[in-house]
């Protein structure tokens, strides 16, 4: 958009002569102009090559350090796109007014428009590069790119429709059977619902539509996705208009899926746990972030009910039956992978337990019983693992804890 606009102002610069006064007090020369967009050009082609090295390093970095899949919430950052773009804008406004100095004749107002315009890319790209300097030595950094992943978690598990069923009812019972179903024709994992579309659907046929899939879920050809109980004849277009409403795509996402913010967690602290790396301190804090999300998601579940008043949650999409989030699936996902490779290490392991013991304070009783099994395992895992007794004493002795 900014580039588009600084080959606008050329242009306005251009009709500009015809319109403004031609004895126009202020005079900047054409090789003045010339010798500062030359400047400029080749200065933002440095810079631009420059910035672009270092973010390539940066989330080779982050793929190499934390996860490959956080990079792409890293590549999200909105503040380097900005900076890039300030880069690029200018450089392409230098390039296209000396072209254009070269190819048509301006006038005093004309050149004067163009110096303005120079003078405040120069001050935007000074702001910009002040800013980069202090981004570009925090990106790819492995503290960085957690609270990155933390700030996208945090929103995720803030949100009671994407806790919740996506605006549906939740539900743990199973469809009936004999009713009919709905095969998946691709495969990917399910990114989004488009709950408007079934719901209307489900209006159509007044009945209810079973889901047994939600974000997060893998789809693979001939697996079931729906199932329907309606009153009225299922349109023939009905298995596409399910189909349809269900975005699936080569990567979970982790603003519609809480169980893959927990996954690229537990990911980055098990690689911080690889012998290469040999960083259980980043484990330990890995696990710190994980706890707040469980006191989130404690939180978010408490909202959602309490604004039942007595209905079902998912008025939005009453005829719309979503499974839910089981406890035992977000614990399994956020701590298997720290208990399996982290059980040779009596640190973590008795962070492992606090962390559990902390969940199981948070006044959610499913999540408590999922926490205390989770521990029996991790305990187990650490007995075999560790050589010394007095570790696999202090990894018990962190587990019985109390709250």
């Amino acid at each position: 958009m900014m580039s588009l606009l600084v080959v606008a102002w050329v242009a306005l610069a251009w009709v500009g002569d015809e319109y403004l006064p031609e004895n126009w007090p202020v005079e900047i020369s054409r090789e003045t102009l010339m010798n500062l967009f030359g400047i400029l050009a080749s200065t933002m082609l440095t810079v631009a090559t420059f910035s672009v090295s270092a973010i390539s390093s940066a989330y080779a970095s982050v793929a190499n350090s934390a996860s490959p899949r956080a990079t792409r919430i890293v590549m999200a950052d909105g503040s380097v796109r900005s900076m890039l773009g300030a880069f690029l804008a200018t450089f392409i406004y230098a390039v296209v007014s000396i072209t254009a100095l070269s190819a048509v004749s301006f006038g005093k107002a004309g050149r004067f428009l163009l110096f303005v315009a120079f003078c405040v890319l120069v001050g935007w790209v000074l702001v910009s590069f002040l800013r980069w300097v202090d981004r570009v030595t925090r990106l790819g950094r492995l503290g960085d790119t957690v609270e990155r992943v933390m700030e996208l978690s945090r929103r995720t598990f803030s949100s009671p429709k994407i806790i919740g069923g996506n605006g549906g009812v939740e539900t743990r019972e199973p469809a009936p059977s004999a009713r009919r179903e709905v095969k998946a024709a691709e495969c990917g994992y399910l990114m989004y619902l488009d709950m408007d579309v079934l719901q209307k659907l489900a209006e159509t046929i007044e009945g209810k539509l079973w889901l047994a899939v939600r974000p997060g879920s893998l789809i693979t050809p001939g697996r079931t996705i729906a199932r329907i109980d309606s009153v009225k004849e299922w349109p023939e277009d009905g298995d596409d208009m399910v189909r349809s409403a269900m975005t699936l795509g080569d990567e979970r996402s982790a603003e519609t899926d809480p169980r893959f913010c927990l996954i690229l967690l537990a990911e980055i602290a098990d690689r911080a746990l690889s012998p290469a790396i040999n960083d259980p301190g980043t484990a330990i804090a890995v696990m710190r972030s994980q706890i707040e999300l469980f006191d989130m998601w404690v939180k978010t579940r408490s909202e959602i009910a309490s604004s039942m008043d007595g209905e079902k949650d998912g008025e939005e999409f009453p005829n719309i039956l979503v499974p839910e989030i089981e406890a035992e699936e977000l614990v399994s996902d956020a701590f298997t992978p720290i208990a399996r490779d982290g059980a040779g290490s009596v640190e973590v392991g008795v962070r492992l337990q606090k962390a559990l013991v902390a969940i199981r304070c948070l006044g959610n009783e499913e999540l408590a019983k999922s926490a205390s099994e989770f521990s029996a395992l991790a305990i187990e895992l650490a007995e075999q693992a560790l050589i010394s007794e007095r570790h696999r004493e202090a990894v018990r002795l962190a587990g019985s804890q109390s709250c």
